[in-house]
């Protein structure tokens, strides 16, 4: 009767602990499923494009881009940094799934899946972390109504919104995120010193004035004027696809190329019809631009 009893026991046992796992087991197949969508590709290149100097200017703008990476985590979510550090901290194996699509997913949310939330179950704030997370579009068009002198500021690509007290205030990106874009400045005032091409020296001098100053014209203008250059890099905030809420604000990004010169050489024999391509493009002419920055 006793060993029955044991019998029963331990089959009991056995089909609650199969219950409890078993939407474990199947969130887990499903974070597999996901992260299969996605190919691990290692981008190679032409090592005997670079020399030594040109390698040593490579390397402080990845570790600018590194940079410029957090700041983003940040900018697409509120609780990002919380909730990798926690991932990264669990043993778990299911969380070290979700840590990888994390990871590639820059947040909790998957991108392929209309930000449908991987991690915890709060949706993404329509105004990624450039605005405080519960703010409507309502409240924001009430505010510069009332308050017609913000609203350069407000709508600006290159500042985020905050709460004070019972105010809404703008605060430019050269101020709320300093500490880090004073140390991608300075990194790129390194890769400077380094670059033996002039316009890319320029732009890069420039590009470290415009993090610091929040004012970018300047840079564009000198990113546009590359001549004969090695090595492509585009960092700053550039985009305005994760405000969601009025695609107003710019996010940070960084790539980081190698001109390839026998491709280069292909395209550059449409470059002398781009007036022309555009002259004939089935728009009005009040549209038509054919000034550099205009």
């Amino acid at each position: 009767m006793n060993s029955f009893k044991l019998i029963s026991f331990l089959a009991i046992f056995i089909i609650l602990i199969s219950c409890k796992e078993k939407p474990n087991l199947e969130e887990f197949v499903n974070m597999e499923e996901k992260i299969s969508q996605y190919a691990r590709t290692e981008i190679n290149y032409d090592k005997s494009l670079l020399d030594e100097n040109q390698k040593i200017v490579v390397q402080k703008l990845y570790e600018a881009a590194k940079i410029i990476d957090e700041i983003f985590l940040e900018q697409v979510y509120y609780k990002n940094v919380e909730i990798r550090q926690i991932l990264s901290k669990s043993e778990e194996p299911l969380d070290k799934l979700k840590l990888e699509y994390f990871n590639i997913n820059f947040g909790p949310f998957d991108r392929l899946d209309h930000d449908k939330p991987f991690v915890g179950t709060e949706p993404k704030p329509l105004g990624a972390n450039f605005y405080p997370k519960d703010i409507t579009k309502e409240e924001f068009d009430n505010w510069l109504k009332a308050h017609p002198e913000d609203e350069k500021e407000f709508t600006s690509e290159f500042t985020v919104i905050r709460r004070e007290g019972d105010k809404l205030i703008s605060i430019p990106y050269s101020v709320f995120y300093k500490d880090q874009l004073s140390k991608v400045a300075q990194l790129l005032r390194e890769a400077a010193e380094y670059a033996d091409n002039a316009s890319l020296k320029k732009y890069l001098e420039l590009r470290a004035k415009g993090l610091e100053t929040n004012f970018y014209f300047e840079s564009d203008m000198a990113w546009m004027d590359l001549k004969d250059h090695t090595i492509e890099v585009v960092i700053g905030p550039y985009e305005v696809y994760e405000d969601a809420l009025f695609n107003y604000k710019a996010s940070f990004e960084c790539f980081l190329t190698l001109v390839d010169p026998a491709e280069t050489k292909k395209i550059e024999q449409f470059a002398k019809y781009l007036n022309e391509m555009e002259s004939n493009l089935p728009i009005a002419k009040k549209y038509k631009n054919f000034d550099r920055g205009g």
